[in-house]
């Protein structure tokens, strides 16, 4: 039995059940292992929630990493962002549904890690404003942080309705987001050169 395996169970379980209604005994008997057996693995239930987290945080750091900071200038940083963060919005849906439902039953260090992760992300996000604004792509008049913070809640938001089966591709509301959040953004100029 893998950490992995017994990971997926619980996400499995806590998409059906809830957190809080899902129990150790439950994980177990998902993957064969007794109540006992399954501590071997893991300590508790909150272990697996943050893991769950963690691996939805790490896909979004890397993507910033590897999508976002080598782009050339603002404007490609900021389309980058946002394919980067549907991207992930999609590929982690589960993980993602489960963690805002349920991340308020992380203990207080466990959830004060998390903030400063989602903080994290918030103030990468603002400082691509804060350079579009400074180079002139962007308009000037925005607080980049509060804006970082509005741009945040429109892409979050997606796990509450976004279906991989649903009505456009993932690709056709990605280009609806990046057409909403830039013509807010960019100066005139900018957007034409997209």
């Amino acid at each position: 039995m893998t950490r992995e395996e017994i990971t997926a169970a619980a996400l499995k379980l806590f998409c059906k059940k809830g957190f809080l209604g899902t129990s150790m005994a439950d994980i177990a008997d998902a993957v064969g292992l007794t109540k006992g057996g399954i501590y071997h693995h893991v300590e508790s239930k909150e272990d697996l929630l943050r893991e769950l987290h963690d691996e939805m945080i790490r896909a979004v750091f890397d993507g910033i990493r590897t999508a976002v900071e080598p782009a050339p200038d603002p404007r490609s940083r900021l389309v980058n962002w946002i394919r980067m963060h549907a991207r992930v919005m999609h590929d982690y849906l589960e993980q993602i549904s489960v963690f805002f439902r349920d991340y308020k039953h992380l203990q207080p260090a466990s959830l004060r890690r998390l903030i400063r992760q989602r903080d994290e992300v918030q103030r990468t996000l603002a400082q691509i404003i804060r350079d579009g604004i400074a180079c002139g792509q962007f308009r000037d008049g925005f607080d980049p942080d509060i804006t970082a913070l509005l741009i945040l809640g429109t892409m979050n938001w997606f796990y509450q309705w976004y279906r991989p089966d649903g009505k456009l591709s993932l690709e056709a509301i990605t280009r609806m987001a990046e057409e909403l959040i830039c013509k807010g953004v960019l100066r005139e100029e900018a957007r034409q050169e997209g």
